[in-house]
């Protein structure tokens, strides 16, 4: 017998392959969203749900079956039911695989970005195995079924047909009329079987017109019609005039329903236009608010991508309601007596970005929620060598921190086989923050709060490269006072003095290095941007004219792994050492990026058991490539003492973002539209071995970056009179506070006394239309300006994490409809495993109330009002529009 023979016939098979895969992804899609469902709401509405995937079976049956006296039309028919057919198949297929890979569902709407971008693709075509595996299973079912489908769909098309042409005209022709009484039989047997139908109908519109709009539209949503979302026209960005800022933009609402300033801001007005003195004539990109009149700036709007009439669109510090500073505050003791005593010196400054860096590995030690888990893997009785194992692997970030570990036997462990051998001394070392969060989960969204001290833009991907950065990034800084760099500008030091001071004259150097493709989502776009002039990426590795030739293979989609750099950054370490330059060095690491590979000749360890329901491979491969970056930071502080630079420079690090896995969360891993606290807790390290340790215990960001430079440089005199006065000019402009101060988790505003609101559950309409943030759950005493942590989730347009300093709660916000909202309690479920989600906050307040008590509600009502607030207030001061 032939193959050939056990094939079905093409038309049967496409429309099972239809039904099959339109059906189990429904199925999927609304299991994905099941629990924060209502059970008896979801019986009631759940045959609405797929009204949509029955229109497009029905439909694509008829076109698979669609006779017609042109042949021509009748292959038409066929051809555009079989591509839907296929078209479904193929969606399905991806959803299924992207959901084994992460738990999570795929976003149609921002396929399209991802299949305009070549560095992209690979990120897609790695998850090709399971998308495979999908479309064979689906198929598979399909071929077993495909007769079935058909005849039965036939079957009921042809009782449509029959019903709505009255059942018994098809009986008799026109020649040959029935009885009266015939008739009459006739008419009670058709009415018989049209009532039920049309009462069915009825009760279905009934539903589909009175069920609620969240989340019923979203979950009723069918393939192949929510593959437009991808083909919908994209929001655009638009160096245009920003609006003008609100002088007030956070207002309460009384009990009357009046709406009053929550606080007086600084400036009532905006304040005669007078340029920086410190300015020099050209400046560089980013200093566009302090340069030129509005009149002024329209005459050289080809040096600015945007020109305003007014300087109320920009951001300005005095009208942000929400920014809380410490500059006021005293210095810590013992950080003000090293300044003193001239032993620190910051000529150069390292900032280390760690891809995919979670702060429970940075380092590894026993008492985290990550920990536990990872110790859960293994049988009890192994539990001894596995602890010793596992804080062994991060050793240079014990030595950064000054977090060390312990071992089985609670002894400290020991450290004389560390990559890096030279440490600084007990007690030294500089800030090691505890509690820092990420501002997105997005790579290159976070790198703009760490080298521009920026919030991102709350859309999808880095649309950010597009537009001007509304504050100075510290290239532009350095670059800055490069232009000021002659003798007449240089301050005389004295002999006593003159060796601390010997590099002042000599330029700032900014470069950029990463061993991996900058193509991605235009981050070169955003690099050059930033002011970055000097780069090493993977093109300039593997390009024919590279001073040194690479020695292995790539590691994963994005290119190779960190030590191809090693002669690169020695090279420059030198140069620096060599009184040529002041040097800048932003470094991203990649190899903690999924797929998690290390090259071939790095041995890799058992970090993972067996125990459990999940496999621990990906997790063991993460673990590995954590301690491959732990042992290549050590590289790097070994090439600062092999240069004799490391006692006058400053080394940043600071992790981009976290990184899911199924020991933390078994519903979702990876970091796409997840907004587990495992994505978003991150190291964040002032390191410079002749500063004091201070251990700083705060729910900062990576906001803070620039401004702790900024006055690190000042406060050690790091800098001359000249870019002193730049640096301490611009350090009060930045949202961020300074880590070398005490920081602050709220700021008080005397003048004002807020009023209490209810709940938006019980808050009449109009009222709540009108109410804005305000900046205190409790209605005594006088109101405070929150420390408020909003963090994007990744792609960045569809949910938002927020947080209160000091306050343990913690809200993901949907942007969109298809997303629930989520609370949890930090300090009672560290690890988010007892999420409350909801799909309105109306909802979610219900649910919190009788846990956690009124306060958490009150705190709900006001994240919410500040990150809404929040998400237009961004788009405003990028100069975002949307088309």
């Amino acid at each position: 017998m032939s193959i050939f023979a056990l094939l079905p016939p093409v038309p049967p098979f496409l429309f099972s392959v239809l039904v099959v895969s339109g059906l189990a992804s429904k199925a999927l899609h609304i299991a994905l969203h099941f629990r924060s469902l209502p059970f008896l709401y979801f019986v009631l509405y759940s045959p609405t749900l797929i009204l949509p995937d029955v229109f497009v079976i029905f439909l694509v049956r008829v076109l698979l079956r669609f006779h017609a006296p042109d042949s021509r039309w009748q292959w038409l028919s066929t051809v555009l039911g079989g591509a839907l057919s296929l078209i479904t198949w193929g969606a399905s297929s991806i959803q299924f695989g992207f959901f084994m890979q992460t738990g999570a569902e795929v976003a149609w709407a921002a396929g399209g970005s991802f299949l305009s971008d070549p560095a992209a693709m690979k990120i897609l075509l790695s998850g090709i195995s399971t998308v495979t595996a999908a479309a064979t299973v689906l198929g598979l079912v399909a071929w077993l079924l495909h007769s079935h489908l058909y005849n039965i769909t036939g079957l009921g098309l042809q009782a449509i047909r029959d019903l709505s042409a009255g059942g018994y005209k098809a009986r008799y022709t026109l020649i040959t009329a029935p009885s009266k009484s015939c008739m009459a039989s006739i008419d009670l047997r058709s009415l018989r079987r049209i009532i039920p139908a049309v009462a069915i109908c009825v009760s279905l519109i009934f539903l589909e017109l009175t069920r609620p709009a969240v989340p019923y539209d979203h979950l009723s949503g069918a393939l192949p019609l929510t593959l437009l979302d991808a083909f919908q026209k994209k929001t655009v960005t638009a160096e245009g005039c920003r609006e003008p800022a609100m002088p007030f933009p956070l207002l309460i609402t009384d009990e009357n329903g009046v709406s009053r300033p929550q606080f007086q801001p600084d400036s009532m007005f905006v304040e005669q236009w007078s340029r920086a003195t410190w300015l020099p004539e050209n400046p560089p990109r980013g200093f566009s608010r302090w340069d030129l009149s509005p009149s002024d700036r329209a005459e050289k709007d080809n040096h600015y991508s945007f020109v305003c009439p007014g300087d109320e669109g920009f951001y300005d510090p005095k009208n942000d309601p929400l920014m809380v500073t410490n500059l006021g505050g005293e210095i810590y003791g013992p950080l003000q007596k090293a300044f003193k005593e001239h032993s620190v010196e910051v000529n150069h400054i390292v900032l280390l970005t760690l891809e995919s860096g979670r702060k429970e590995l940075f380092p590894t030690q026993q008492g985290t929620p990550l920990f536990d888990g990872l110790l859960a893997s293994h049988k009890k009785q192994n539990n001894g060598k596995a602890i010793d194992r596992l804080v062994n692997m991060t050793l240079v970030a014990q030595q950064l921190t000054g977090e060390y570990a312990t071992d089985s036997k609670g002894n400290k462990i020991d450290l004389s086989h560390s990559p890096w051998q030279n440490p600084p001394q007990e007690g030294m070392g500089g800030l090691n923050v505890r509690g820092a969060m990420t501002g997105s989960s997005l790579t290159f969204k976070s790198i703009l709060g760490s080298h521009c001290g920026v919030h991102p833009l709350p859309v999808d991907l880095l649309e950010e490269s597009l537009l001007e950065i509304y504050q100075p990034c510290l290239p532009q800084i350095f670059d800055l006072f490069n232009q000021g760099k002659s003798g007449s500008t240089q301050r005389q030091q004295n002999s006593s003095s003159q060796g601390k001071y010997t590099t002042l004259k000599n330029p700032w150097k900014s470069v950029f290095m990463q061993s991996i493709t900058d193509d991605y989502d235009r981050q070169n776009i955003m690099n050059e941007n930033m002011g970055f002039k000097h780069k090493i990426v993977k093109s300039d590795l593997e390009s024919p004219h590279a001073k040194y030739k690479v020695q292995g293979e790539e590691i994963n989609y994005f290119g190779y792994a960190e030590t191809e750099l090693r002669p690169y950054v020695l090279d420059l370490f030198e140069e620096a050492a060599n009184n040529k330059t002041r040097m800048f060095l932003s470094h991203v690491t990649s190899t903690t990026h999924h797929p998690w590979s290390t090259p071939d000749d790095f041995k890799k360890e058992p970090y993972m058991g067996d125990q459990g329901n999940i496999n621990h491979d990906l997790m063991n491969n993460y673990l590995n490539a954590a301690r491959f970056v732990d042992n290549w930071l050590g590289d790097i502080m070994n090439m600062l003492d092999q240069t004799g630079i490391a006692n006058e420079t400053l080394v940043v690090i600071v992790g981009d973002h976290g990184q899911a896995f199924g020991e933390d969360n078994k519903e979702m891993t990876g970091t796409y539209e997840n907004g587990h606290i495992s994505n978003f807790r991150v190291p964040l390290v002032f390191h410079h071995p002749h500063m004091p340790r201070v251990d700083i215990t705060a729910n900062a960001t990576a906001l803070s970056i620039v401004p702790t430079i900024l006055d690190l440089l000042v406060q050690s005199n790091s800098l001359d009179e000249r870019d002193s006065e730049i640096a301490s000019s611009l350090l009060p402009e930045y949202q961020g506070q300074s880590l070398i101060r005490p920081f602050l988790s709220s700021m008080e505003e005397p003048h004002h006394r807020r009023d209490s609101h209810p709940p938006p559950d019980e808050q009449p309409e109009h009222k709540r239309e009108n109410t804005q943030p305000v900046s205190q759950s409790n209605t005594e005493g006088p109101a405070k300006r929150l420390v408020w942590n909003i963090g994007l989730i990744n792609a960045g347009g569809s949910m938002l994490s927020v947080m209160a300093a000091d306050i343990p709660y913690r809200l993901v916000l949907p942007l969109k409809e298809g997303f629930e909202y989520t609370f949890t309690h930090l300090g009672e479920d560290p690890g988010e495993t007892q999420p409350i989600k909801a799909w309105t906050l109306a909802e979610l307040t219900q649910d919190v109330m009788p846990k956690f008590g009124k306060e958490s509600v009150e705190w709900l009502a006001d994240a919410e009002l500040v990150a809404k607030w929040w998400v237009s207030e961004q788009k405003r001061i990028w100069g975002y529009r949307e088309a």
